[in-house]
């Protein structure tokens, strides 16, 4: 059965169940596990703004940040990987929104409280399927555009594994594996302003 194949079938695990899959190299699950938090993202980064940066680059860096939620989450801490990733999310969003604003020397009160508020009401089923399939074309679209070196190294960093690991595994030097994931980074952030 191919990734894509198996991908259909993911609707029904939990969270942890595709953490899991994807420690295991498996890009479907990544693919769905991302699907799912797209909202989140999207609702997080949407309060902060920067003039130094866009939606969309604020969009990103909630992406990396749900990225090092997947790599890092730990399920013997007892809370499930929703909170937690909402938690990564906010807490890189909240690291590069100090960063931009203190480059610029923007007083801390522009920024934008998170406020429930501000979360768009509840889509339609038809809508939250034509964004699903949107965001699962726009995934597919994106790991096309990487070479398979960049799958590889992409494929064991989200698994958990360090630079140092991922070099011994394929054969490299870490720095070429943080050349790698440097090329991974600019792709989407390419991709995302398309």
């Amino acid at each position: 059965m191919t990734d894509k194949e198996k991908f259909n079938n993911f609707t029904d695990f939990s969270d942890e169940e595709l953490i899991s899959l994807i420690r295991n190299g498996c890009n479907a699950a990544f693919d769905e596990l991302a699907c799912r938090f797209r909202k989140t993202v999207s609702a997080l980064s949407a309060n902060y703004y920067s003039e130094a940066l866009t939606k969309d680059d604020w969009f990103q860096e909630g992406m990396i940040g749900f990225i090092l939620a997947v790599r890092t989450f730990d399920e013997s801490k007892k809370a499930s990987f929703a909170t937690y990733a909402s938690v990564c999310i906010s807490n890189k969003l909240k690291s590069v929104w100090k960063k931009a604003n203190s480059r610029a020397n923007t007083p801390l009160n522009d920024s934008i409280e998170f406020d429930d508020s501000t979360v768009p009401p509840e889509k339609s089923p038809e809508e939250n399927y034509i964004e699903t399939e949107n965001y699962r074309f726009f995934t597919e679209c994106f790991m096309n555009e990487l070479s398979e070196t960049e799958k590889k190294v992409i494929s064991y960093y989200l698994a958990g594994f360090s630079y140092a690991e991922v070099a011994e595994k394929l054969g490299m030097t870490e720095k070429a594996v943080d050349n790698a994931l440097y090329r991974v980074k600019t792709k989407l952030r390419k991709a995302l302003k398309m």
